[in-house]
């Protein structure tokens, strides 16, 4: 099986971001999954894809990543005044 993380340490929303990300975790997303965790060693938002092939990991991979970015965009956005 093979396996990609993502670490995320410097950003004071990550319990937001993790949130934001948990209804993607219980999707059943063919021959994959995920973890979303935040590491109590070093505090780390850290997302773990693990996927039978190559294609499944890197399509998983880059939606992981666009959910990321528009969950941090919009949070960045709720905090403007």
């Amino acid at each position: 099986m093979m396996r990609a993380e993502i670490r995320l340490g410097d950003c004071p929303d990550l319990e937001i971001l993790k949130k934001s990300l948990a209804p993607e975790t219980v999707s059943d997303i063919s021959r994959t999954e995920v973890e979303v965790v935040i590491a109590e060693a070093d505090g780390e938002l850290v997302i773990t894809i693990r996927s039978e092939d190559l294609s499944s990991l890197r399509a998983a991979l880059n939606s992981y990543l666009r959910w990321l970015k528009l969950a941090m965009e919009t949070n960045e956005l709720a905090g403007q005044d």
